[in-house]
């Protein structure tokens, strides 16, 4: 037999000379599915970087916290107007970045969804993975199953990601709450102690009005009398006029004088009192709201860990069901394939025994 492989070789030059777009397409066509193979396995959104924007801003804001901590609980370096502004530019600054977290939470939570209908579970809708990814050939299956688990672990990490941000978010607020637990708590003490004094002082002027003739008189407790009674007094020059003028003050007033004076006194410390219950009250309450609101955002964070950790399970469990159904169905077509090979043998077995029975 001749060697026609020179005249084959030559066939195949011409070929290539004539029709040079036909040789390469099959490697196109390969490199393209290559391409739109990977594409699939890529996501061209900004989720990532806007979450990574987002914890910078939440690091830099615990870093001005950490940094102002000591100023913001001294009565000298920063003034309370100082410490309401400042109060007021944080929360509207971390209230923006908690409405940022919502925001990129609902897009996930909607993109997972819609991963979760048309690609990781195609049959509870109309679009298959074959046609959301141009998928066709023997391959498909394998393309299917590599895209199904690059969307759960991806899905995995981006809800990780979504965990860490609300965790940091939750160490803000409570190192911020803290802060202004400590301030109102400061204040309380700071307005309780200035009453006190305020009570204090009163109760003493009161006792020198009340028994001016039976004790010595101090110069000092006179000034002090006298321009609380005296209040519509004309300016004295020297503290010999000062009690002079006392003296007259007090010679002219009679019992019946001192006791309206004294009754009024009592009735000035009653309101006070009533003021200071009240004072009391409110700094309860607030601290009763503080505490109220550091509880429902430690409820809030747990509650959404658990959310997490549920849609976690559920991703789990969906896989594992859907590796139990292709279990399943390989077992039903084992057990089918069982089935007519026994059927098979027993015709076979009938029918030799039949023939065996009639030679015999």
């Amino acid at each position: 037999m001749t060697d026609l492989t020179p005249v084959f070789q030559k066939y195949i030059n011409i070929i290539k000379s004539e029709y040079p777009e036909r040789v390469h397409k099959l490697p196109a066509d390969a490199h393209s599915k290559q391409l739109k193979s990977k594409s699939a396995l890529q996501l061209k959104d900004t989720f990532i970087k806007e979450c990574y924007d987002l914890l910078n801003c939440l690091i830099e804001l615990k870093k001005i916290l950490s940094s102002i901590e000591s100023q913001y609980k001294s009565d000298v370096d920063m003034t309370e107007l100082e410490k309401d502004d400042f109060d007021t530019d944080f929360r509207l600054q971390f209230q923006k970045y908690i409405q940022k977290f919502q925001l990129l939470e609902k897009y996930e939570n909607e993109r997972q969804n819609l991963i979760n209908e048309r690609v990781i579970n195609p049959h509870k809708s109309n679009l298959s993975l074959g046609n959301l990814f141009h998928i066709h050939g023997s391959s498909a299956s394998d393309d299917a199953s590599s895209i199904i688990s690059f969307h759960v672990t991806n899905n995995k990490f981006r809800l990780g990601v979504l965990q860490s941000l609300n965790l940091l978010i939750g160490v803000v607020s409570s190192k911020f709450t803290a802060m202004q637990q400590d301030r109102l708590e400061s204040q309380r003490k700071f307005e309780l102690f200035d009453f006190n004094s305020g009570i204090h002082t009163s109760s003493n002027i009161n006792e020198q009005i009340i028994t001016p003739a039976t004790s010595t008189i101090d110069t000092n407790d006179i000034v002090s009398a006298t321009s609380l009674t005296v209040s519509q007094s004309n300016p004295v020059e020297t503290v010999q006029d000062e009690v002079k003028l006392y003296e007259d003050t007090v010679s002219k007033l009679t019992g019946e004088q001192l006791q309206i004076l004294q009754s009024e006194h009592e009735e000035l410390l009653n309101d006070k009192n009533d003021q200071l219950a009240k004072i009391e009250k409110i700094n309860k309450s607030i601290m009763d709201i503080v505490s109220v609101q550091t509880d429902l955002a430690a409820h809030l964070q747990i509650q959404s860990q658990n959310i997490n950790n549920i849609l976690d399970n559920q991703d789990d469990i969906e896989v594992n069901i859907r590796q139990g159904n292709k279990q399943l169905n390989k077992a039903k077509k084992a057990a089918g394939r069982t089935a007519k090979l026994t059927t098979y043998l027993a015709i076979f077995f009938g029918i030799l025994i039949l023939f065996l029975d009639y030679i015999s």
